[in-house]
């Protein structure tokens, strides 16, 4: 992966449940693991891979591998979730507020989906509210995707995403991705994906 630098931002799948409207077992993303939104917003997330997912039918041959649909759609999963960090801080900014604030918000979320001292009962609420209300305006539909699939993912794997906005047009935000299992690329490539904005306002 490269080394663009990200600030940590360990957020589990209660986080995640929050902001994508895919549910298990076609939710391909459980934790987000870091955030930078400069210089290029980048999300690093990642998925644990178990035999028991409904995909691995016990009719198929030997070893099961996890199709390659399902690496593409946790690549657009981790996309939408950079989508939604970049929209939500946009719209923070546009209406006079830090868009750190929506960090602060997710954080405190998690801690309380945890139970762990420290939870804030209300902060951020306004913010995860206006997320959840914006339903299916918080997914980019996919419009393109070149990818190279360079190795099989199996059971017990852990996929890493990182994905990278790297340029906007009027509708259409392009990403640069990769996917890396132990420190090997298992995907890299380029998608597109309509844009996602307006989420607060």
């Amino acid at each position: 992966m490269s080394q663009t630098k990200t600030d940590a931002l360990p957020l589990g799948a209660a986080v995640v449940l929050l902001l994508l409207p895919q549910r298990p077992p076609l939710l391909l993303v459980d934790r987000i693991e870091a955030y930078s939104r400069a210089p290029r917003p980048t999300l690093h997330a990642a998925r644990a891979v178990s035999v028991n997912e409904p995909f691995f039918s016990a009719e198929l041959p030997t070893p099961p591998v996890l199709p390659r649909a399902l690496v593409l759609e946790g690549i657009v999963q981790a996309a939408n979730l950079l989508q939604i960090f970049v929209a939500v801080q946009r719209d923070l900014e546009a209406i006079g507020r830090n868009p750190a604030d929506l960090v602060t918000a997710l954080r405190n979320a998690d801690v309380g989906y945890r139970l762990e001292p420290g939870f804030a009962a209300g902060l951020g609420e306004d913010i995860l509210a206006a997320i959840t209300m914006a339903g299916h305006t918080r997914a980019g539909a996919l419009g393109a995707s070149q990818l190279r699939f360079l190795r099989h993912v199996f059971p017990g794997d852990v996929l890493s995403y990182e994905v990278r906005l790297i340029r906007e047009g009027a509708d259409v935000q392009h990403f640069e991705a990769e996917v890396e299992v132990r420190g090997q690329t298992v995907a890299q490539g380029m998608l597109s994906l309509s844009k996602v904005e307006g989420i607060l306002r």
